[in-house]
């Protein structure tokens, strides 16, 4: 590792899903899938499609399997 120079990688992608929650959890299966030493989530925005008003999601921790709200 000492030979190897460390790089800062920003990624943009739309995923779909029917509420936050799922938005959540799709967001977090991403990031675990990524092999990188502090991978993390930023934000997460709702976007419309074709639509200019984006709406920053207040929670975008990694719910858990006691979350009390179900996504229905």
């Amino acid at each position: 590792m000492r030979n190897k120079k460390r790089y800062a990688v920003v990624i943009d992608t739309y995923i779909y899903a029917d509420n936050d929650y799922m938005a959540r959890k799709m967001a977090h299966n991403i990031k675990r899938t990524i092999k990188g030493d502090h991978t993390r989530v930023i934000d997460i925005y709702e976007q419309p499609f074709a639509g200019i008003k984006t709406r920053s999601l207040g929670n975008i921790s990694e719910p858990s399997v006691r979350e009390t709200e179900l996504p229905f």
